[in-house]
């Protein structure tokens, strides 16, 4: 028979194994500061890709305002005042401006997990990688940090007017015209001349857009790429800049340049640019580019045409006298017409004549500054009437409108005349 003696040992030992085994459970339990910390972080707007940890360095982009987001379990309980710390060159700063709990990050759909908003200023123009970190202070008073590195902006590529080698998306077909469009100095320059009486066109113009792109010198990756957009200054009173799309610093953004058709036309002087392109925050890294334009002199009529005679009879012939402000060149040639084309045929081989055809063309003689068209007048169903001369008119322009329909749209300028005679019944 057991003796009271012997149970009440039991006992003790019993409760001695208890005591001792939930100490030694206690004992392999993980501190709570083991799990708090930061676990990763991520960009601001993108709780779900991770983009540096404990591990990692974060790498974000020199300049002002940058802000990342760091996540942890008692991230969120950081004093952003006494509980933060950062450790960098002197002038960079950061701070934590916004804090989110676990219950608001799940709402989120971002975990039930805490994390802060850390915001880091540096300078734009760093020209080198900076070390840099952030730290928390945990609960139990100990720090857990994230290293950073400080990304310096790229030097941007000498700038070029054209894209894989070309204008894009065209040549400004509708502005140039018979003057010229040239890329020169590796593509960074642009030279128009406009063509002749370039100031009387008023045509409609539509293709008045050059794209080129902006391009880093070096290309690397970094977690938190703030986008932007370039500067652009020195550009003519006649072009005007947009960026379609923010970019980021190791992107090749688009830059569209559009030429005011009006003003373009208007110019009366050479006009030379130099328009400087610059990243907004590294105010460092810029690039040119060089646009010419130049209006062309060119050639005009000297004077308004003169007919001879100015009335005749029907069957008669009539010259019109045109003159150039300069020498013709070889093959100039000018576009003409009778406005009333049946009520006239061909006189000269010099000056040929359809009456079917909507327009003439008289090859100038080449050096020449005055040349006679010479037309044979008819007398067709409507040409005249016996009771009164009829007006018939003569209109010439400058320029080949078989191959630039343009050239007849003008009806004044110094491209342009015409000239009236009257036509008498027989």
């Amino acid at each position: 028979m057991i003796s009271v003696m012997d149970r009440r040992r039991g006992a003790v030992l019993r409760r001695n194994v208890m005591v001792g085994g939930t100490a030694l459970a206690l004992a392999l339990l993980p501190a709570a500061r083991a799990s708090a910390g930061v676990e990763y972080v991520t960009n601001t707007g993108n709780c779900t890709a991770h983009i540096a940890g404990p591990g990692t360095a974060l790498k974000l982009m020199a300049g002002p305002g940058v802000r990342f987001e760091v996540w942890g379990n008692s991230i969120d309980l950081t004093n952003p005042t006494t509980g933060f710390k950062f450790t960098g060159p002197t002038g960079m700063q950061a701070s934590i401006v916004t804090r989110h709990s676990g219950a608001d990050n799940s709402a989120r759909g971002c975990g039930f997990v805490g994390s802060a908003v850390v915001q880091v200023s540096t300078s734009g123009t760093i020209t080198t990688s900076t070390a840099a970190s952030v730290s928390f202070q945990m609960p139990l008073g100990d720090f857990s940090t994230q290293t950073l590195t400080i990304v310096p902006y790229p030097p941007l590529s000498a700038a070029t007017w054209s894209v894989n080698g070309a204008l894009t998306p065209s040549n400004l077909p509708c502005i140039v015209k018979t003057g010229s469009i040239t890329l020169v100095n590796q593509d960074n320059k642009l030279v128009i001349q406009l063509p002749p009486g370039a100031s009387q066109v008023a045509t409609t113009c539509t293709s008045n857009v050059i794209q080129m792109h902006v391009r880093p010198a070096s290309t690397q990756d970094a977690g938190i790429e703030p986008s932007f957009k370039y500067n652009v200054t020195g550009l003519p009173s006649f072009v005007t800049e947009s960026e379609p799309v923010a970019a980021s610093a190791f992107s090749a953004p688009e830059l569209d340049f559009t030429f005011n058709v009006t003003g373009i036309r208007a110019l009366t002087a050479t006009n030379s640019s130099t328009i400087t392109i610059t990243n907004p925050i590294a105010t460092n890294r810029t690039t040119t580019l060089l646009l010419q334009v130049s209006p062309t002199a060119g050639q005009g009529f000297a004077q308004v045409a003169t007919a001879n005679p100015t009335s005749t009879t029907a069957g008669n012939p009539i010259d019109f006298t045109v003159k150039l402000s300069a020498p013709a060149r070889s093959g100039q040639i000018i576009t003409w017409r009778m406005t009333q084309a049946a009520c006239f045929k061909q006189a000269v081989a010099e000056a040929p004549y359809s009456a079917t055809a909507t327009f003439q063309f008289y090859a100038f003689p080449a050096n020449a500054t005055s040349a006679i068209i010479r037309v044979l007048s008819v007398n067709n169903s409507g040409c005249t009437n016996r009771l009164a001369p009829t007006t018939q008119i003569f209109e010439a322009w400058i320029g080949d409108a078989r191959t630039d329909p343009q050239v007849t749209t003008l009806t004044s300028g110094p491209t342009y005349t015409r000239a009236n005679i009257s036509l008498v019944a027989p």
